[in-house]
C-alpha cells in the first residue's frame, strides 16, 4: 500500500495507514519484526514527513523484542528465520544491547489492575511494571518498577544495579504524562521502587484521558547507571573446560632447532658448490673440526642473495635460498625467472635480487612463519590471535609451504579468550580445506562451539556477541556458531576441577533453552570422604514451577591421564524443577581419586 501511494502520488489514505501502524495488534508476533522494520524504512524513504510514525514503529519493535526475547532460544530462532535480513536484525540487536529503554504496559481490564504484566530485558535483568490499588476511602493508584529475574538468586546476595527510573501515567489523547522520578539501587533484598500514592484513583478514571476504552497505559523509562556482581557471561575458556590440555611435542622434522639450523646451513653449502672435489674437501674439513659451518657462512655471506617481501605494514628481507628450499611456489618462480634480467640493489653485505608483494598479510604472521621456516618453532608460542594463524595458513597454501602441522600443533593447545571464538571458527574452516587436517579442523570447531555454549549462557551476552560480529566476514561464522548451538539436540560438555581441595562450580553451558553444568560435590559418609559427580539442569523458563526436560541418553566419562576412562550410561532421565534437577553419575572415595596410581589426578595432585 505504501509503495502504491508513493508511486502514484496518492496522499489520501496515508493518515489512516499511519494510525493503523500505531495500533496494529499483530506486531507483537516475533515473525513480524523484520516486516515492521522494512515498513519503517519505506516510510522514511517515501514520506519523510511521517518520521514520527517511523520512530513509533521502530520503538514498538524494540519493546516487543525486549519482552519476547526473554529466552535465548527465541533469539536463535529469530536469527535463523531472518538470516537474509542481517541489516535489520543488527539494528534491532544494537538497540537491545543498550542499557536504557522505555517499557510500556497496557492494563486492559481497569477493574483487575493488579494483574501481572510482561517482563522486559534491560541490562541482563528482567523488569516489570506493577500496578497497585489501595482502595477504601483514600483510594490511590500505585505504580512500581520491579526487577523480576529468576536468575538473580544465582548471583548471590552481592549483586546491585543503580538506575534512574521515571514512572509515567499516559494521557491517551493528549500524550501528557503524569510522572514521578527515582534514583534507586536495586539489590537482592530491595528489588522494587515506586510510589503507593502515585495518582488519586478518581483522577485516573474520570476527568482525564488516562483510561480509554477501558484500558490504562503506563510506562517506565529506565536508565542503568552502573551494576555490580551481575554476570554478563560465564567467562569460560579451555583452561577451565579442559580440552586439548596435553601439549603434543613440537615437531620440527624430528630435530631440535639448533640441529635443524646446522642442517639448513650445510644444505645451502651443497647448493652453492657444484664441484665434487670441493664438496669432498669440505666434508673432510668438517669431520676433523678444522672448519665450522658458522665460519663457512661468514665467508659466503657476501655471496648470498635476499628477497624483499612487501607486507601490509612493513617490508621484510629474507634469504632467497630458504624460500627456494621450503616454498614450492618460490622455487618454481625463481626457476622460471632464472634467465630474466635482475634488478640488483647493493648493500654492505648482501644484494637484493627480487621483490614480491604480500599485501594481504601483515608482518606479524609473515615474520613468524619465516622464523618457523628457519628452524625456530618456539616463535609460535607468542601468538595468541587466530587472525595471525589464519594469515600463516593462507600464506602456506598460497606459496606451497608445508608448515601446517607445526601451526595446528600450536592451535590444539592454545587457551584462547571468548573474543577469539569467531576467528578460531574461521581457522577451523580454513583447516578443513587442507588435505589431512580434517580431524584438527573438527576438534577446533567443537572447541569453539563449546566455549560459545558456556559464555553465551546469558542471552544479553548473546546479543553482544551478535552486535560485535555484525560486520565483514564475521557475520556468517557467527550465525553458523549460533545455529550449531540452537539446532542440534545433543552436545558434549566438559568440566575440569582445577583444585580438588577447592571445588568451584561456576561453569554452565547453554543447550535447549536450559543451563547445564557438571557438579562435583564432596560428601562424608561413615567417616569416609566421597566425591560425587552429577549432571545438573537449570531452567530459564519464566514460570520455573512448570518446566521439565527429558533426556534420552547420557554418556558420562571420568577421564584418566592415559586416555582411558570410567564410563556410565543412563538411557533416559527427566529433569524437573527443584526435586529432580540432578542426575548422579559417579561416586568414588576421595582417597581413590587422589591416588596418583589410579590416573585421575595430575602430577601436582590438584587438577
Amino acid at each position: 500500500m505504501l509503495e502504491i501511494c508513493a508511486h502514484f502520488d496518492i496522499h489520501g489514505p496515508i493518515h489512516e495507514i499511519k494510525q493503523k501502524f500505531k495500533t496494529y495488534p499483530t506486531l507483537s508476533c516475533v515473525d513480524s519484526f523484520i516486516e515492521a522494520f522494512k515498513m519503517a524504512e519505506k516510510i522514511d524513504a517515501f514520506f519523510p514527513n511521517l518520521g514520527e510514525t517511523k520512530d513509533i514503529l521502530f520503538k514498538r519493535c524494540v519493546a516487543y523484542a525486549r519482552s519476547n526475547f526473554l529466552s535465548w532460544e527465541v533469539i536463535l530462532e529469530f536469527i535463523r528465520k531472518n538470516e537474509t535480513n542481517n541489516e535489520f536484525t543488527w539494528k534491532l540487536f544494537q538497540e537491545l544491547n543498550k542499557q536504557e529503554a522505555i517499557i510500556r504496559r497496557k492494563v486492559e481490564d481497569i477493574e483487575n489492575v493488579e494483574k501481572e504484566g510482561p517482563s522486559y530485558i534491560i541490562g541482563n535483568l528482567e523488569w516489570k511494571i506493577l500496578c497497585k490499588r489501595r482502595g477504601g476511602s483514600n483510594d490511590y493508584l500505585g505504580l512500581f518498577v520491579q526487577v523480576d529475574n529468576p536468575s538473580c538468586d544465582n548471583y548471590g546476595d552481592d549483586w546491585s544495579c543503580l538506575a534512574d527510573v521515571e514512572l509515567n501515567l499516559v494521557d491517551q489523547v493528549t500524550g501528557y504524562k503524569w510522572h514521578h522520578s527515582f534514583l534507586h539501587r536495586f539489590c537482592q533484598n530491595d528489588r522494587s521502587v515506586g510510589k503507593t500514592t502515585f495518582k488519586e484513583w478518581s483522577q485516573v478514571t474520570s476527568g482525564y484521558n488516562y483510561v480509554k476504552d477501558g484500558t490504562l497505559l503506563v510506562e517506565a523509562e529506565i536508565k542503568i547507571k552502573s551494576t555490580n556482581g551481575l554476570k554478563t557471561s560465564f567467562g569460560n575458556t579451555f583452561s577451565t573446560i579442559g580440552w586439548f590440555d596435553k601439549s603434543p611435542e613440537s615437531k620440527s622434522n624430528g630435530k631440535d632447532p639448533a640441529t635443524e639450523e646446522d642442517d639448513i646451513c650445510k644444505e645451502g653449502e651443497v647448493e652453492e658448490n657444484d664441484d665434487s672435489n670441493e664438496s669432498d674437501q669440505e666434508s673432510e674439513a668438517n669431520s676433523d673440526g678444522s672448519s665450522s659451518c658458522a665460519e663457512k657462512e661468514e665467508q659466503s655471506e657476501a655471496d648470498k642473495t635476499y628477497v624483499l617481501l612487501h607486507c601490509k605494514d612493513i617490508p621484510i628481507v629474507l634469504e632467497k635460498s630458504l624460500l627456494v628450499r621450503q616454498s614450492g611456489f618460490f622455487k618454481k618462480k625463481f626457476e622460471e625467472e632464472s634467465n630474466s634480467e635482475k634488478q640488483v640493489l647493493k648493500k654492505e653485505d648482501f644484494s637484493l635480487t627480487q621483490s614480491f608483494h604480500l599485501s594481504n598479510y601483515d608482518s606479524t604472521a609473515t615474520k613468524a612463519l619465516f622464523d618457523l621456516m628457519q628452524g625456530f618453532p618456539q616463535v609460535l608460542n607468542s601468538i595468541q590471535k587466530f587472525e595471525t594463524f589464519n594469515d600463516m595458513i593462507d600464506i602456506c597454501k598460497t606459496y606451497e609451504i608445508d608448515r601446517f602441522e607445526d601451526i595446528t600443533n600450536r592451535i590444539r593447545v592454545i587457551d584462547f579468550p571468548f573474543e577469539e571464538v569467531v576467528e578460531a571458527y574461521k581457522t577451523s574452516k580454513l583447516l578443513k580445506t587442507i588435505d589431512g587436517f580434517d580431524a584438527q579442523a573438527d576438534e577446533l570447531k567443537e572447541k569453539c562451539v563449546a566455549i560459545a555454549g558456556s559464555n553465551l549462557a546469558s542471552w544479553q551476552y548473546l546479543v553482544s556477541f551478535i552486535v560485535n560480529n555484525n560486520k565483514g566476514d564475521n557475520i556468517d561464522p557467527a550465525i553458523e556458531i549460533l545455529k550449531l548451538l540452537g539446532n542440534e539436540d545433543k552436545c558434549m560438555i566438559r568440566h575440569v576441577v582445577p583444585d580438588i581441595e577447592n571445588i568451584d562450580d561456576e561453569e554452565q553451558f547453554i543447550k535447549s533453552n536450559a543451563l547445564w553444568n557438571i557438579d562435583v560435590l564432596k560428601t562424608t559418609l561413615k567417616s569416609k570422604d566421597y566425591l560425587t559427580v552429577s549432571l545438573m539442569c537449570t531452567a530459564e523458563d519464566p514460570d520455573p514451577d512448570e518446566w521439565s526436560c527429558k533426556v534420552k541418553n547420557v554418556e558420562a566419562k571420568l577421564l584418566k591421564n592415559d586416555g582411558t576412562c570410567l564410563t556410565e550410561h543412563v538411557e533416559e532421565h527427566t529433569f524437573h524443577h527443584e526435586y529432580d534437577d540432578k542426575l548422579e553419575l559417579f561416586s568414588m572415595l576421595k582417597s581413590e581419586v587422589l591416588d596418583k596410581k589410579n590416573g585421575f589426578i595430575d602430577e601436582q595432585g590438584k587438577k
